[in-house]
């Protein structure tokens, strides 16, 4: 059986070292332009849509890397370094729905919906993909109550979660996205997922959509800004 590839970021050896034994991987680029914390996250680097890579065109090696191993992608430039203009890559998709801050978002990527059927849903979040699990195309795990809203009023099923109990840096609370993955039918979380408030909500929503789970370490679950499946 082929190893699925996937992009993340190498700021955690444990982390790292975990997916290296079951998955091949690519590790994302230091944008030096900007804050140290989001500097390596694959999920501000990099979009998925069905398949179709969405890349920072600042990223260069990366996009060696993924000329070596054939894959096709559309580069997004002028990406700005601040926010809200950083997160011109970060959002969810569920299903045939996009979510996103509509304005943030690179207009390669709206061009793309607009030709393929997918639906656009503004949220007020910027960090769309960082602030969610996509469990399934109708499903999602979020603490971010704009994203919980829109994600309902497009019957889409929410778990709403408590925010904490996830690392980002000295100052600042990460996400339950940037802190997990999920790969095939696993569910995978950066840290130990009993550390969080939320941990049997999570767990019993996973079971009731036939997701499996894993926690990676056995400490406190930590945002490195998730995992962008290549394949």
């Amino acid at each position: 059986m082929n190893r699925k590839t996937i992009l993340m970021s190498p700021a955690d050896s444990n982390i790292s070292n975990f997916f290296e034994k079951q998955f091949n991987v690519i590790y994302s680029e230091c944008i030096n332009d900007y804050i140290t914390f989001e500097q390596y996250h694959a999920d501000m680097q990099v979009l998925n849509l069905n398949g179709t890579l969405f890349i920072d065109s600042r990223c260069l090696n990366l996009r060696t890397k993924l000329n070596n191993l054939e894959y096709d992608y559309i580069l997004c430039d002028n990406i700005g370094n601040k926010y809200p203009e950083n997160v011109a890559l970060n959002a969810a998709l569920v299903g045939n729905k996009l979510l996103c801050n509509e304005k943030a978002l690179h207009h390669n990527v709206k061009n793309y919906c607009k030709n393929n059927n997918i639906d656009i849903i503004n949220v007020k979040q910027g960090y769309a993909k960082c602030s969610a699990i996509v469990i399934d195309d109708n499903a999602i795990i979020t603490d971010d109550e704009s994203i919980a809203k829109a994600a309902i009023k497009n019957q889409i099923e929410v778990l709403k979660i408590e925010k904490g109990d996830i690392h980002l840096n000295n100052n600042n609370v990460g996400f339950i996205g940037g802190a997990s993955a999920i790969i095939g039918d696993t569910v995978y979380f950066f840290g130990d997922i009993t550390m969080h408030r939320n941990a049997d909500e999570i767990s019993e929503f996973l079971c009731k959509h036939n997701k499996d789970l894993k926690s990676v370490a056995y400490s406190k679950l930590i945002d490195i800004g998730g995992i962008v499946n290549l394949d």
